[in-house]
């Protein structure tokens, strides 16, 4: 500062030049004073703060949407068959929601467990359906509602059922498997080992109404009661 006003004071000894020189380094001095002064101050009021914690609420936001994408998740769930089925491919397919390959595997699964005879026509066997396999109905409905958050699967179409008073035409029009009038909205083939469906009569796998899927023995074996055996395991 001494050697600054050492300076002004030659300055003004000397020519005009000097002096506007002078006068553009002081605006030039008073300047770099104001910034200083306004970063210390800046630093000040904002340097001290506490940065934004790993546990913020951003943070909280993405560990909850991590929890809803596991929310359906049936890993834990035990597929322990009585009848020595195994139930590892429905449960991919249901936890990958592709409800298509999910509903073939039911039936496979299913006719397996009735016994041979079912297993062999592809149809469930009066004789054998006499013993249901019931512990494996229900790890079947338990890995169809976790799936879908209890919208598919037994439980859900027993639910349909009893709202409707065990109405049968009437839920069946609900879960989409019936019109009013009675004609099937999905409706069956024979090839002689199988049941498949009729093109133009699938199930909709896109956006499948509550109750819809599964759709074993709904709708062509007229000898055998599936909703009979559901209500005899306790559905």
């Amino acid at each position: 500062m001494h050697y600054y006003i050492q300076f002004l004071a030659m300055a003004h000894k000397n020519e005009t030049p000097l002096l506007v020189l002078s006068l553009l380094i002081t605006i030039g001095f008073l300047g770099g004073i104001a910034w200083w002064a306004i970063k210390s101050y800046d630093l000040g009021k904002f340097g001290s703060s506490t940065p934004t914690p790993k546990n913020s609420t951003p943070q909280a936001e993405s560990k909850l949407e991590k929890s809803n994408s596991f929310k359906n998740d049936s890993s834990s769930l035990p597929l322990v068959s009585t009848r020595s089925v195994d139930y590892t491919a429905l449960r991919q397919d249901l936890q990958q929601h592709n409800w298509k390959q999910a509903n073939e595997d039911t039936t496979e699964a299913l006719l397996k467990a009735f016994g041979s005879k079912s297993n062999q026509t592809g149809n469930v066997d009066q004789q054998e359906a006499n013993n249901p396999p019931c512990s494996d109905l229900k790890i079947v409905d338990q890995l169809w509602s976790k799936a879908s958050n209890g919208n598919l699967g037994f439980t859900a179409q027993r639910q349909i059922l009893r709202e409707f008073g065990n109405d049968y035409r009437q839920a069946y029009n609900k879960m989409q498997w019936q019109r009013p009038g009675g004609e099937w909205l999905i409706q069956y083939i024979y090839d002689g080992h199988r049941q498949n469906f009729r093109p133009g009569y699938e199930p909709n796998y896109d956006n499948p109404d509550k109750g819809h899927l599964p759709t074993f023995e709904r709708g062509y074996n007229f000898k055998y009661s599936f909703d009979a055996t559901l209500a005899k395991c306790g559905f």
